[in-house]
């Protein structure tokens, strides 16, 4: 395994693990936030996962990612964005400070690697 493969895996697991934790915090907050802040985090994972497969093929020395690997987190994330959009439009309880919480999973995630370098 590579360096950016470890790196990327660690980011991974840490954000999967900030956001299950975060949710939890949140729906003990309440329903409207937990929800609130899970949709957010979920649309911002499942935007890492494409970036990550996307960016596969930038890297030499590994299989290249084809259409067929690429179109289901493609539509995943198209989903995610659709759905994020309808609850900012129609979903009067939307808790926004839990949100914004929930979109910054994947950058809580990063974080200690910048202190690791």
């Amino acid at each position: 395994m590579s360096e950016i493969d470890a790196l990327v895996r660690r980011v991974r697991t840490r954000a999967f693990g900030i956001g299950a934790v975060a949710a939890l915090a949140a729906f003990l907050a309440g329903p409207a936030a937990g929800a609130s802040l899970t949709i957010c985090a979920a649309v911002v994972i499942s935007s890492f996962l494409v970036l990550e497969k996307a960016t596969e093929r930038l890297i030499p020395r590994q299989e290249k990612s084809n259409w067929r690997t690429m179109a289901p987190l493609l539509a995943v994330t198209i989903a995610s964005f659709v759905l994020l959009g309808l609850v900012l439009w129609r979903w009067k309880g939307f808790e926004p400070l839990a949100g914004a919480a929930g979109l910054s999973v994947v950058v809580l995630a990063v974080i200690p690697e910048l202190w690791r370098r």
